[in-house]
């Protein structure tokens, strides 16, 4: 019996330390991932040599060059634009650079005195794809900033909803936290979207928790009446649990962008930061 009891014990033992070892490995695999996600959006580069272009490891500000050529497009499409020789440039975007990695990136999001500062891609396949994949379309933990076809690709929707990871270490969409800060939000008011071939820039008037439901599909806000019901909450979200807004005129005749993240380990919940457009400008690009 003792002989048995012991071989019991040792077998306990034994299994005790093996779960160990696999709940370590698993932890240290899911902190490796978490600390190196986004990290891939520092890998983008551009090399230019007598009309020829390479792209290695480099950080992403290598396409961002105030020498960059400007493309005219007063009488180009969206896929004429893409294959124009000249450089398809707004401030310090290049886009042409950025279509020969991935022709799904349309725009390019930046908020001051934040980490965002990421291409803006749109799939014609599975809607989730960029939720798990980098702009390069490989499999990466941190997905990518996106939007769904529900939406256009040039911003005139009432309402275009962003998607982004909450990031620990800082990466994605992680920063849209900080608006849960008063003085952070009162100091921080703008959102930038570049597009080829324009400059919109957006006040933020609202940050808030809010729950998991799907926005584009729970709302039709092309009925004006729906959305002015929805910007009657959305510019004084009192429900929530925190929540921040700007003292600014919102209509249904308005467009607005929404940015929407995770709350940490909250699956029911997601944390949005919402801007009107206050300007559409067009692309400011240098030739060289």
């Amino acid at each position: 019996m003792k002989k048995d009891r012991k071989k019991l014990w040792a077998a306990v033992w034994v299994v005790s330390i093996v779960l160990v070892i696999t709940a370590l490995s698993v932890l240290c695999i899911y902190l490796y991932r978490m600390y190196t996600a986004g990290k891939s959006y520092d890998d983008i580069s551009l090399i230019m040599s007598e009309g020829r272009t390479e792209t290695q490891d480099a950080p992403i500000s290598s396409l961002m060059s105030e020498t960059d050529t400007a493309a005219d497009f007063s009488e180009a499409s969206e896929t004429d634009s893409k294959t124009k020789k000249s450089d398809a440039v707004n401030g310090d975007v290049n886009f042409t650079e950025l279509w020969k990695i991935n022709t799904d990136i349309y725009a390019w999001i930046s908020i001051p005195n934040t980490n965002i500062n990421y291409p803006v891609l749109q799939t014609d396949g599975d809607d989730a794809f960029y939720l798990e994949h980098n702009y390069k379309k490989e499999y990466e933990f941190a997905g990518s900033i996106y939007t769904e076809k529900l939406n256009r690709k040039d911003f005139s929707d009432p309402n275009t909803v962003l998607y982004g990871h909450n990031m620990l270490n800082g990466t994605m969409f992680r920063h849209l936290h900080n608006f849960r800060d008063p003085d952070f939000f009162a100091a921080n008011p703008y959102i930038y979207i570049y597009l080829p071939e324009r400059t919109l820039t957006y006040e933020i008037f609202s940050a808030y928790e809010y729950d998991d439901r799907h926005i584009l599909y729970s709302f039709d806000f092309n009925d004006k009446q729906v959305f002015a019901e929805y910007l009657d909450y959305a510019t004084n979200p009192t429900n929530s649990m925190m929540y921040n807004t700007r003292d600014i005129s919102v209509t249904a005749d308005d467009k607005i962008i929404t940015l929407s993240t995770c709350l940490g380990n909250i699956d029911t919940s997601r944390y949005l930061v919402q801007g009107v457009l206050i300007s559409d400008e067009p692309a400011k690009a240098n030739k060289q």
